[in-house]
């Protein structure tokens, strides 16, 4: 890519979302190096030679899975001094086994980009769901569950920090505005004080 904020819209249709697997293979051969890593919260290829081919099965993989598959990238984020491309999207995956409506998954996707002969590669790919998203991405059904769960969780950390806060575990000593001093507030105050 020369550009990559301007190119990767076209990037990303290419290599999740087309109607054909040679323009993916291209995609993938095109715009990724060939000791690419890919992180995803099910499966993961680690960088190494030639790990181009296992990353391309695994997009291949992802298409059997879901013979149709839509995404929109909503945001993009170019950090040229560090190389990073960041993308938030909504992605609509359906297992072909499932007669169900694909539910919108939300992700965000870390690109690490090297630039070779005043090209960017994709070298490493991580894709970050919600557990709610990613719920809804696989088994629509299970999110309202997966939902409940998170809440159950907030619910519980109040609880046990109540509980916690009697024993003068990280406890605050004063009201919000009485304890904001910019830059003055050690960061180990309270918890560590006797180590």
């Amino acid at each position: 890519m020369e550009n990559p904020p301007q190119e990767i819209n076209s990037v990303v249709y290419q290599l999740t979302a087309t109607d054909s697997p040679d323009v993916q293979k291209a995609a993938i051969e095109s715009y990724m190096t060939s000791d690419v890593a890919f992180r995803h919260p099910v499966c993961s290829v680690e960088s190494g030679p030639n790990s181009r081919n296992a990353v391309l099965g695994v997009y291949q993989w992802y298409r059997v899975l879901s013979p149709r598959i839509d995404i929109k990238l909503e945001s993009i984020v170019f950090d040229s001094t560090q190389n990073l491309l960041y993308l938030e999207g909504v992605q609509w995956f359906k297992l072909f086994f499932l007669p169900i409506t694909p539910a919108p998954a939300r992700l965000i996707i870390r690109l690490t980009l090297r630039k070779q002969d005043g090209l960017y590669y994709i070298s490493q790919q991580e894709d970050f769901y919600h557990p709610e998203d990613f719920a809804a991405l696989l088994l629509p059904a299970s999110a309202p569950f997966v939902r409940f769960g998170l809440a159950a969780g907030g619910i519980i950390s109040n609880l046990l920090v109540r509980g916690a806060n009697l024993f003068g575990y990280w406890r605050p000593s004063a009201s919000t505005e009485e304890a904001w001093q910019p830059f003055e507030a050690p960061s180990e105050a309270g918890l560590y004080k006797d180590e």
